[in-house]
């Protein structure tokens, strides 16, 4: 029986949205201490969970050109035993505290970091100020370490989308550290030797040029007394500026001249992995907000331009995305799909069409809406936990980005315009410079990509 008071739902059209809510980013503090390093802390009352993280310098874009990936393979050491404890000592450390140590790197960064009880912060910063700062290196380790890189280097040579991500890398940016891959190769992971690791982080141990993250439930003055005790006396006698600079970043020629197409010969693959794209821009560059509401048009979310083209109207692929690397230095543009082999042309013809459309007239007021209403409701999907939170002020200490970042970037997302779109298209989209790597059988490839 129908419930009379309850009308009928039509289902032929959507609800309408329900007003936006605001969302702002929460409070934070920053300071200097005194053996040089910035401390960030985020408190989050009543979660009972603290993630702690220590940035140190030193991240794959400072990788030497015959070391390919010692950053990365430094860094994973850091927490596979310390000169206090071996490894097995420190991870069972860290599991009677109900957590573990873990040690990344980005192209810029490297971090110590874990999550653990409120109650169990000065031991947890123990752990991770003995993995930043006094790492063992132990020859086992390194030999374990050197197996399992190799064995993930070989897994990767018949991962189609490894593949393409690292023929693409090396097809823009050449010599350069971004057109290499972090993990490195066979040649250089076989040749990192324990001085070259030592040195790498001896370097990297600079105190003025570390970050200190914490967030949660951090509680009145009782974090700031434990990380003197734990993190400064340990840094206290590797004070100092880390002024290392990778040599280059951006390719000689920014951009081929014209278009090329990079072929890896996969002999009976089922399908062609595509990367499609160009040298992008830094993450503080200033048009770094309108190329965001322009990437979600394009390729940035579900209902994008490209999505719809190649998924919705000809069917050639599952899914299709576009982005704009965040890097230091001017990260990649790129399209990158899976398609069966013989529509590979004509998915890359609608790419390039796609392009060329969003560079020569500017999106319709619908899309532009769509587009920064996606952007600014997703936003507080990005603010869920105390380690999204983390991640967040992680970038901006990584990037020296200016602290109300989050605060602004809302209002700044909402106040582009159609013509802001059109004009960074103009400025950074370079459908005729394209680089188009596709992985797949050379033979049915050649045909169809030859006039591109």
């Amino acid at each position: 029986m129908k419930d009379a008071t309850h009308p009928a739902l039509d289902r032929s059209r959507p609800p309408a949205a329900a007003p936006s809510q605001p969302c702002a980013f929460p409070r934070f503090e920053h300071e200097r201490l005194e053996s040089g390093v910035r401390l960030w802390t985020l408190d989050v009352p009543d979660r009972n969970l603290v993630t702690v993280t220590l940035l140190v310098p030193g991240g794959s874009e400072l990788d030497p050109p015959h070391l390919a990936g010692l950053a990365s393979f430094t860094a994973g050491l850091r927490s596979k035993g310390t000169t206090q404890r071996t490894a097995l000592e420190f991870a069972a450390a860290a599991e009677d505290l109900g957590t573990a140590v873990s040690a990344s790197c980005s192209w810029e960064i490297a971090g110590v970091g874990t999550t653990m009880r409120s109650e169990d912060v000065a031991a947890g910063l123990e752990l991770v100020a003995e993995a930043a700062v006094q790492p063992a290196f132990e020859e086992e380790e390194i030999e374990r370490a050197r197996r399992r890189r190799l064995a993930e280097i070989e897994r990767r040579r018949s991962d189609p989308a490894s593949l393409a991500g690292a023929a693409f890398a090396r097809a823009v940016y050449d010599e350069t550290p971004y057109g290499k891959q972090t993990i490195g190769d066979r040649e250089s992971t076989q040749a990192i030797a324990r001085s070259d690791i030592a040195a790498f982080h001896d370097r990297a141990l600079a105190a003025r040029s570390c970050h200190l993250i914490a967030v949660g439930d951090l509680g009145p003055d009782r974090l700031r007394r434990t990380i003197e005790d734990k993190i400064e006396r340990p840094l206290r006698s590797h004070t100092g500026d880390f002024d290392d600079e990778p040599a280059r970043l951006e390719p000689g020629q920014p951009g081929t001249p014209a278009r090329q197409v990079v072929i890896v010969d996969r002999p009976g693959a089922a399908q062609t992995e595509l990367r499609v794209g160009h040298v992008g821009i830094p993450r503080r560059h200033p048009d770094r907000i309108p190329i965001q509401v322009a990437n979600s048009i394009l390729g940035g979310k579900f209902m994008s331009r490209l999505n719809l083209n190649l998924r919705e109207r000809h069917g050639y692929t599952y899914g299709v995305s576009s982005s704009f690397s965040s890097r230091r230095g001017p990260g990649p543009f790129v399209v990158g799909t899976a398609v069966a082999n013989e529509v590979t042309g004509a998915a890359c013809r609608e790419i390039v069409a796609e392009l060329e459309r969003l560079c020569s007239e500017p999106p319709s007021e619908a899309e532009l809406d769509d587009a920064r209403n996606y952007l600014v409701g997703v936003f507080p999907y990005t603010m869920q936990t105390i380690q999204n939170l983390s991640s967040r002020l992680k970038a901006l200490a990584t990037f020296d980005l200016d602290h109300d970042e989050y605060e602004r970037w809302p209002e700044r997302i909402r106040a582009t315009t159609r013509e802001d779109v059109h004009e960074v298209c103009r400025r950074h989209l370079f459908p005729d410079r394209l680089t188009i790597t596709a992985v797949g059988p050379a033979s049915e490839l050649e045909p169809q990509l030859e006039d591109l």
